[in-house]
C-alpha cells in the first residue's frame, strides 16, 4: 500500500469491500461519506511561519478513524497545536472527533492557556456526549517571540521535543485526566523553551504500532528513530520514515497521526536583541513605538528602573531629555513619520550602568556629517543640536554602520 505523505494526499476512493456488483450497501456508503467529512476536517495546508517548518501525517485505520489534529495561526508570533484521539473506530468515533474539532477550534483563539482550552472542551464533551466515549488530547501554544512552548495534556501519550544539540528527545510530560470523564478534571500546564534546530513532534499511539506490536518497544524504537532521522535532516525525513514503515507493515489496527514542527532560527526576541547590539543572554527589556504619543510610556519604564537602582535625579532628568530627542529623531527622520513602521528600543539597567539601544526602520544616516551647532556658521541653523545635547548628557554614544541604530551608555556615579 502506498501511504499519503500529508492529509491532502489521503485516498478518497471507496474501500475494496465497499462495492459488490458495482453497488454499495447503505452502511458502506455511509462509511465513505463519513470518511470524506473527516478528511475535510484535516488541515490540508498548514500555516506558514518564518523560521518554522511544519510537516504532518495522517493515516486513518480502515475506512475511518478517531484521530484528528489542527495547527492554528493565532497571531504573527503565536500558533496553537492540538492533537487528539477518540476511543474506538468507525462512525461513532468520527462523529465525536468532528464535535471535538469544533470545540477545540472555538476555544483555541480565545486565549493562550492550553489548560483553559482543555477544561472548556471537557465541559462541552461531558454535556453533549455519552459517557461511553472519551478522548485524549494534547494542546500547546508556541510563542515565536521567545520560542516558548506552553502545553497541557489530557491523558494523551507524551509528544517529544528533539534537542538537536544533545541529539536526544525530551518527553513533554504533564498530568491530566481524559476528556469527557470527570466534570472537574485535572489538567496541568507546563512550558519549555525551544532552541534553533529543535523539533516538536506530536503523535498518536498508532505510530508506536508502526514500529512494534508491543507499545513499549514501539515507543523506544520510535524515539530512537526521531534522533536518527532528525540529527542531520529535516522534519520531513521523520515523516518519510514513518510512511515507509507503515507501508511495509500489515494489519495496523490504529490511526497513525503526527505533526512535526522544526525551529529553523533562534527566537525572534534574540534576533531583535542581536540587531540592537545585545548578546542572547543579556537581560534586555524590549519595547516598540510608532507614534509620538507612545514615547512617554516607553521612556517612563526606563526612568523608573534607573530610579530603582538609585541613579541621581539629574541623571534621570537628562536621560528623559536624551530619550525624547532620540525617539523623535527616529520617528521623524528615520521612519519619516511612516507610522506603520516601528522604532525598537531595548535597555539593560543595573547598579553600574544603563545601556539603551534604539533602532528605526529607515535607511540610516552618517552621524559624522551632522554639523557642529556650536560653530559660528551653524548657530542659527536648526540641525545638530539634538545630537549635541545627547553626546553631553550620556557617557557614550555609538551608531551602527548603517546609521539607523544608536546605543547610549550612562554610568552610575555613586557619591
Amino acid at each position: 500500500m502506498t501511504c499519503p505523505e500529508s492529509s491532502s494526499d489521503i485516498d478518497m476512493n471507496t474501500p475494496n469491500d465497499a462495492c459488490q456488483d458495482g453497488k454499495m450497501d447503505t452502511r458502506d456508503a455511509e462509511l465513505v461519506i463519513a470518511r470524506k467529512i473527516q478528511a475535510a476536517m484535516i488541515p490540508h495546508n498548514l500555516p506558514v511561519f518564518e523560521g518554522l517548518q511544519l510537516k504532518s501525517l495522517y493515516l486513518p485505520c480502515g475506512a475511518i478513524g478517531g484521530d484528528l489534529y489542527d495547527v492554528v495561526k493565532i497571531s504573527d508570533d503565536v500558533l496553537a497545536f492540538v492533537i487528539f484521539d477518540v476511543t474506538g473506530f468507525g462512525i461513532p468515533s468520527a462523529l465525536i472527533s468532528a464535535l471535538a474539532k469544533v470545540c477545540f477550534s472555538n476555544h483555541l483563539r480565545n486565549g493562550f492557556s492550553p489548560r483553559a482550552v482543555i477544561e472548556r472542551v471537557n465541559s462541552e464533551i461531558i454535556r453533549d456526549v455519552s459517557a461511553d466515549f472519551y478522548l485524549t488530547a494534547f494542546v500547546a501554544y508556541l510563542d515565536l517571540h521567545d520560542n516558548r512552548l506552553t502545553y497541557s495534556n489530557a491523558g494523551h501519550i507524551c509528544p517529544v521535543v528533539y534537542r538537536r544539540n544533545q541529539n536526544d528527545v525530551l518527553p513533554l510530560k504533564s498530568q491530566g485526566t481524559f476528556i469527557g470523564v470527570f466534570d472537574n478534571g485535572f489538567f496541568e500546564e507546563q512550558s519549555v523553551y525551544l532552541n534553533q534546530g529543535d523539533c516538536l513532534v506530536l503523535l498518536t499511539d498508532g505510530i508506536y504500532r508502526v514500529f512494534s506490536d508491543d507499545l513499549q518497544e514501539g515507543k523506544i524504537l520510535f524515539e530512537e528513530t526521531v534522533c536518527s532521522a532528525l540529527k542531520d535532516g529535516k522534519a520531513e525525513n521523520l515523516i518519510n520514515i514513518i510512511n515507509e514503515k507503515y507501508s511495509a507493515k500489515k494489519n495496523i489496527d490504529d490511526d497513525v497521526t503526527a505533526v512535526v514542527a522544526e525551529v529553523l532560527t533562534q527566537s525572534r526576541k534574540n534576533l531583535i536583541k542581536n540587531k540592537l547590539g545585545f548578546a542572547d543572554d543579556d537581560p534586555v527589556y524590549l519595547q516598540s513605538v510608532s507614534y509620538y504619543e507612545e514615547m512617554d510610556r516607553a521612556i517612563s519604564v526606563i526612568l523608573s528602573n534607573m530610579d530603582k537602582f538609585g541613579y541621581a535625579d539629574d541623571s534621570i532628568r537628562k536621560m528623559k531629555i536624551t530619550l525624547t530627542e532620540l525617539l523623535v529623531n527616529a520617528i521623524l527622520h528615520g521612519n519619516h513619520k511612516d507610522f506603520s513602521k516601528k522604532v525598537i528600543m531595548g535597555h539593560v539597567i543595573d547598579k553600574k550602568k544603563t545601556v539603551i539601544s534604539i533602532m528605526d526602520e529607515g535607511e540610516g544616516f552618517d552621524p559624522s556629517c551632522v554639523p557642529d551647532p556650536t560653530l559660528p556658521e551653524n548657530l542659527i541653523k536648526d540641525c545638530g543640536r539634538g545630537l549635541f545635547i545627547v553626546r553631553h548628557y550620556v557617557d557614550n554614544v555609538e551608531f551602527n554602520k548603517k546609521g539607523n541604530r544608536v546605543t547610549i551608555t550612562k554610568y552610575h556615579s555613586i557619591v
